[in-house]
């Protein structure tokens, strides 16, 4: 059996148009950038997430923490052991439930935070001048509107 090249094309061409594909090139894109950003301050783009999301909610169960920022428990933890290794973060039993765990940013764990928030900002602000003001305001409510949609 032959076969027919055209059909093959138009087959595999609707590949390329694959949201998933597209929004993991660009999330990889734009980790790079922040990686590099971030480098000087000695952290990398998924750690100062985590301490930034701790900043915001507290001490918090680690499920709890997985939950809010869409990762799977097992990744979180690993990201979280090097963390609580560099002391940016304590891990402790549940004051209600003890098989419960609690993290929560470390004072060193502010300061970490507080060396990489400059680097960050001035990511965000070349990314911004980049792509225009009104382009990252629409990406990010569209980003947003996505992950509701697909939960």
């Amino acid at each position: 059996m032959k076969l027919d090249m055209s059909d093959i094309d138009k087959k595999y061409k609707q590949l390329t148009e694959c949201s998933c594909n597209m929004m993991r090139k660009s999330a990889r894109k734009i980790t790079q950038f922040y990686e590099n950003s971030l480098r000087e301050a000695g952290i990398k783009p998924t750690q100062f997430t985590i301490l930034a999301t701790l900043a915001n909610t507290g001490a918090i169960q680690i499920t709890q923490l997985a939950d809010t920022m869409l990762l799977e428990r097992t990744g979180l933890t690993r990201n979280l052991n090097i963390l609580q290794r560099n002391e940016w973060l304590e891990i402790h039993a549940g004051e209600e439930d003890s098989r419960q765990r609690v993290v929560s940013l470390s004072k060193k764990g502010y300061k970490q935070l507080d060396l990489a928030i400059p680097y960050w900002q001035k990511a965000q602000k070349s990314i911004a001048k980049d792509i225009g003001k009104e382009t990252m305001t629409a990406l990010k409510i569209n980003l947003n509107e996505i992950t509701e949609v697909i939960m």
